[in-house]
This record gives structure tokens, C-alpha cells and sequence, in this order.
């Protein structure tokens, strides 16, 4: 009897699946409009569907491209197309693997939302696996083109898989190493000490081991409960940390992925350090919830939090803070501050990292001339920079730094140098098995279930074992 539930309910996720798909691209014939020869022509109405991931804050990944769709109708009135278009949004803020592998499925199917935003890392395997269109001749030969010419140069590097490019960009960040001033102060430091903090990272005189020190100490004086915050789960952040050691994880001259075995395992020995032998992390950090970390970083228990520029934004939306709700951004700019992430050793470079989003377009949509318009239309300055200063994200184009309200926000504007410190994840199919199996050692190390050698022992073989396009350095 389960067996036959079990298969019951399969089918009707399936068929739930499909029939989303399928009315993800509708007409309707409305009212018309008189055509240049005087007579009058059907509106058709389209309705394009766009699902967004990321945080509440980050909703305007949807919600711009609702507004942008009012413009693009008055421009295809203004020409003479009778279709107008009509946006449906769907944001999600939990589950991205889950958020993909609904897509997929629905895809499959012939279904799926007609624009999507995805972060870039994606790109490779939507593309190889045939989910989304190739953009050339739209980016670079169509009448929206002139929309995006001004993105800058990295981000559609970022776009692309094979040179050819699979995603327009929708906004980028940097992963800043927050610190609280608050608890600073405690330990004595003078307003002076901390605002001079960012410029020590900055220039190699603050590094890993002296910010491990510190958290130490803010935990032994009772200054703080915990040392150091980082996400709890797989993700981009543990990446920065390899680039930090010095690695390199794509060959850009090859495209085959790198492994090399010194910074990855410097890496694991960090990781190794900060939770068995400094005891600056919890044991247990890859299990925590996403919540528990907001409210102990929020409400001053931490010293460090590895988090995004985009946190900024969702601390002032989400209620995190179990007296203050929200917070606002007078309380951020006391309590708070934000760097690079340290380099290892005196005098190196300190880094970060991006992970730009991007809005890729299903292979199944019936129109995707207008799908692409409407991504181009969005990507205007007043739409982008709305997103960016909403949600803590920068902007995508050099005339969006330039927007008043962009280069006044205080912090955006004291963010935005950290974007010559960046660096990205590869754009490769088989990287997802390599940040699966990595996330697995952190855990293995942070826990004690494995010292740095042993997990990269074990990281090696499982690799080996796993991904087919990877060159492994010792």
C-alpha cells in the first residue's frame, strides 16, 4: 500500500509540475489598436512568468522586471506590436538546489518559468544540460541591445560558458568580513583602532591568524560568546578562503577544473583550527540554522560573521532581532563594520568574492525576443540601482555607480572598492561535485571527525572518483 501511495504522489507532483509549465507563456486577444493603414489590429496579451531566488530583500530580482514591463509595453505601442506583456513573479528564499531541481523537472517537461535569475556558477550546467537559450545575437545584434552595452566587461565573463554567453547580468556583491564594533570597544579599542581596521586588512597588516587571535580573546574576557560566524551550509564562501590560500580552481587556457592539493588543504587546516584547537567557531556550525546565526550576529553575540553586502540590506527588512525587530541603519553603522577577508600572512592581499546573479532565459518560452526585451529594459540604471541600494547587492553597469541615489548610500559607496579585490567561482558543469565534496571535509574537520590531512585525502580520492575534467596539483 505505501508502495502504491508512494507512486500516487509522484504522479501528482509531476502533473502539478507540468501544468505550471505550461501556462507559463498565455495569449489573449484584447481590445485593439488602429494600425498605421487606420485599421485596428488584436492586442495580444502575453503573460511571461519569472522566478527569483535569494533573500526577502533580494525580491526586486522579480518584482523589477513587473515595473520594467510597463515601459516595454509603451515602447512596443510606440512601434507598432500589438503584444503587451503582463509579468507574473515567483520569489523564493529557501532551498536554491530545491529551487533549481523544480525547474529542471518542470522543464522536461515543457514547462518552466520563462526568465529566471540563477547565480552565474549555474550557468555552465543549465547551459550544458540545454535548459536555457544562447544569448549572442540578442546581447549583441538586436534592437534592446543598446539596454546592456554598458555592463561592465567581468560580469559578462561571468555570463558565459564556451564564449558564448547564457545570462544577462542582474546585480553582483562582495562578501564582506563584518566585525562588531560594539564588542571591540569592549576589549578596548579605541574609535580610532576600529574605523582603522578595513584599511589594516586592506593593506596585509591584519591577517587570518591576528583576527583569529583576536576572536579568542573577545571570547575569553566575555566580550563575546562566540569568535566567528561563517554560513552553515555548502556555498561560495568557503571558496573565498582557497583564493585566500593562494589556490586556483579553473584553468581558464584548458577549461578543466584545478586541484591543488597545498592551498586546499592550508584551507581545511583554517577550518580545522578555528573549531578544534582555538575553539572560536561552534563544533556543530554546519548545522546550525540560517536564523540562529542572523539573531546571535544581530544581537552582538559574535565578533566576526563571514556574511554578503546583501546581509546589510536584509538585517533592515528581516526581524532577526528579538528586541529591535528590524534594524535600522543608524544601529548598522554603530555596531558594525565591514572589510575584506584577511589575507593569510603579513603583507598579502586580502580578497573577496562575487557571485553575480544572472537572468537567463528557458529554452521552452514561445517568445523569447520578448523575455529578452524585458530583461534589457530592467537593466536600466533606475531599475538596477533600486535592487542594489534595496537589497545590499552593487550595481551591474558604470552608469548605474553613477546614479545619484547610488553613490550616495554610505554603504554601497564604502563597499564598492572591494571590487577590485574580487574573485568568482568557474563557470564549469562539474564544479557543483567539487563544492559538494569540500563543503563534506569542512564539515569532517570543523567537527573532528577528520584532521586537515585526512580530509584532504579523502577529498582527493572522492574527486578522483567523481569528476571526469579535473587536473589534480600537489
Amino acid at each position: 500500500m505505501k508502495k502504491i501511495i508512494g507512486i500516487f504522489l509522484t504522479v501528482v507532483l509531476s502533473m502539478s509540475l507540468i501544468l505550471t509549465g505550461c501556462g507559463k507563456v498565455q495569449e489573449t486577444k484584447d481590445a485593439g489598436q488602429k494600425s498605421d493603414s487606420g485599421k485596428t489590429t488584436a492586442i495580444e496579451n502575453i503573460v511571461i512568468e519569472v522566478e527569483s531566488y535569494g533573500s526577502p530583500a533580494d525580491s526586486t530580482r522579480s518584482t523589477n522586471l513587473q515595473e520594467a514591463a510597463q515601459e516595454l509595453n509603451k515602447i512596443l505601442e510606440e512601434k507598432g506590436d500589438n503584444r503587451r506583456v503582463e509579468v507574473k513573479t515567483n520569489h523564493v528564499s529557501s532551498g536554491y538546489d530545491e529551487y533549481n531541481r523544480k525547474f529542471m523537472l518542470a522543464h522536461k517537461s515543457g514547462g518552466g518559468a520563462d526568465i529566471r535569475a540563477i547565480s552565474h556558477s549555474d550557468i555552465a550546467m543549465m547551459a550544458q544540460g540545454g535548459y536555457i537559450l544562447q544569448l549572442d545575437d540578442y546581447v549583441n545584434n538586436s534592437e534592446w541591445s543598446k539596454y546592456v552595452q554598458d555592463i561592465y566587461p567581468n560580469l559578462w565573463d561571468a555570463s558565459k560558458w564556451m564564449a558564448r554567453i547564457y545570462g544577462i547580468p542582474q546585480d553582483t556583491e562582495a562578501r564582506p568580513l563584518y566585525f562588531r564594533k560594539d564588542i571591540l570597544k569592549k576589549l578596548g579599542w579605541s574609535d580610532e583602532q576600529i574605523s582603522a581596521l578595513p584599511e589594516k586588512i586592506k593593506n596585509g597588516e591584519f591577517t587570518l591568524e591576528d583576527m583569529t587571535r583576536l576572536a579568542r580573546e573577545a571570547v575569553k574576557k566575555g566580550a563575546a560568546k562566540i569568535g566567528i560566524y561563517h554560513r552553515p551550509n555548502n556555498g561560495a564562501d568557503f571558496i573565498t578562503l582557497v583564493y585566500d590560500f593562494g589556490g586556483r580552481l579553473f584553468d581558464e587556457n584548458t577549461g578543466k577544473l584545478i586541484f591543488e592539493r597545498k592551498p586546499i588543504k592550508d584551507t581545511l587546516n583554517y577550518f580545522y583550527q578555528i573549531a578544534q584547537v582555538d575553539k572560536v567557531i561552534p563544533s556543530g556550525m554546519t548545522s546550525m540554522e540560517w536564523r540562529q546565526i542572523h539573531k546571535g550576529w544581530v544581537e552582538g553575540e559574535v565578533l566576526f560573521w563571514y556574511g554578503g553586502t546583501w546581509h546589510w540590506g536584509e538585517y533592515q527588512k528581516v526581524e532577526y532581532h528579538s528586541k529591535l525587530g528590524k534594524l535600522s541603519e543608524n544601529y548598522m553603522f554603530q555596531n558594525m563594520g565591514y572589510a575584506l577577508v584577511p589575507a593569510p600572512s603579513k603583507g598579502g592581499k586580502p580578497v573577496t568574492l562575487s557571485q553575480p546573479y544572472m537572468y537567463v532565459i528557458n529554452r521552452n518560452t514561445k517568445y523569447p525576443d520578448l523575455a529578452f526585451a524585458l530583461i534589457a529594459v530592467a537593466s536600466q540604471p533606475k531599475y538596477n540601482v533600486k535592487h542594489a541600494v534595496e537589497s545590499g547587492h552593487l550595481v551591474i553597469s558604470s552608469a548605474a555607480a553613477e546614479d545619484t541615489a547610488y553613490k550616495q548610500n554610505r554603504f554601497l559607496h564604502d563597499v564598492q572598492y572591494m571590487l577590485n579585490y574580487t574573485t568568482v567561482q568557474p563557470n564549469h558543469p562539474e564544479f557543483g561535485k567539487f563544492t559538494s565534496a569540500f563543503f563534506k571535509a569542512i564539515q569532517a574537520v570543523e567537527m573532528g571527525e577528520y584532521d586537515p590531512e585526512q580530509a584532504v585525502n579523502w577529498l582527493e580520492e572522492q574527486l578522483k572518483n567523481d569528476v571526469k575534467d579535473m587536473v589534480f596539483v600537489d
